[in-house]
């Protein structure tokens, strides 16, 4: 896989004029339902937006090709499931994936319209959410605004990882991987944070309580993002964090 993968990032390389054709094919069948999980998209994403990073490939018309492509992989999933209902869960291709169809399904009936949206971050319920919306018959111009809404936030995301490496790949060894794994723990901590207050949110509305590992947990992840920013401000590589972030401002502008 890895060697495809290689493969591949080197023919996009080696023809910039063609990169959005690719892209766009690579997203397409990154989200075409049950097909997605064969594909190593995300790998191939994260390749190219390295590729960005290292300014070989313009950021925009890549990420518009990959929405294009996710979008248009997403519609047509839907449409099978629109057009084919409860039928799909016959075929012998779908019939080996029944437990996600099944989680994907649950997920659908209690999140709905925002369940398309937030599936499309969720790696095996991506790969289904838009067919067992088309099978749950959720209108057509509803699925499309959601999806569209969706992928015009997926796209630019899941490059940016790659353009934030292809970037730092710029500084020395040592120096990368510092600002990689400083971004990556604070990237991490703000997750977890954000996680808490949704939960304490939903708490307060239901009027409960989170647990106490939950709240140590929280303390935790602030103080650990507290930490790597100190650590920043005090290092020389607080700098360098400027000057990484001042790259990628002009390679997205």
């Amino acid at each position: 896989m890895e060697a495809i993968v290689n493969d591949i990032l080197d023919w996009i390389s080696n023809h910039p004029h063609l990169a959005g054709a690719a892209v766009f094919l690579i997203a397409f069948l990154e989200s075409l339902a049950i097909v997605g999980l064969a594909v190593p998209g995300w790998l191939l994403l994260v390749g190219v937006g390295s590729l960005i990073g290292g300014g070989t490939l313009n950021f925009w018309l890549v990420a518009f090709c990959s929405f294009l492509g996710a979008a248009s992989g997403q519609i047509v999933s839907y449409w099978f499931g629109y057009h084919f209902q409860d039928k799909v869960h016959h075929w012998g291709w779908i019939q080996r994936h029944q437990k996600m169809l099944h989680t994907a399904e649950d997920f659908f009936q209690r999140h709905g319209f925002a369940g398309v949206l937030v599936g499309q971050f969720i790696g095996p319920i991506r790969a289904v959410i838009a067919l067992i919306a088309g099978v749950l018959d959720m209108p057509p111009k509803k699925f499309i605004t959601a999806i569209v809404i969706a992928t015009v936030i997926w796209a630019p995301v899941y490059l940016m990882p790659g353009v934030v490496l292809g970037a730092a790949l710029t500084f020395e060894k040592t120096q990368v991987w510092v600002l990689v794994g400083s971004l990556v723990i604070m990237a991490i901590c703000l997750w977890l944070l954000g996680r808490f207050m949704i939960d304490h949110h939903r708490a307060r509305k239901h009027h409960t309580t989170l647990s106490l590992k939950r709240h140590i947990n929280n303390l935790l992840a602030l103080g650990v993002f507290s930490g790597v920013i100190v650590f920043l401000i005090v290092s020389s590589y607080g700098s360098l964090m400027l000057q990484l972030a001042s790259k990628i401002w002009n390679l997205i502008i």
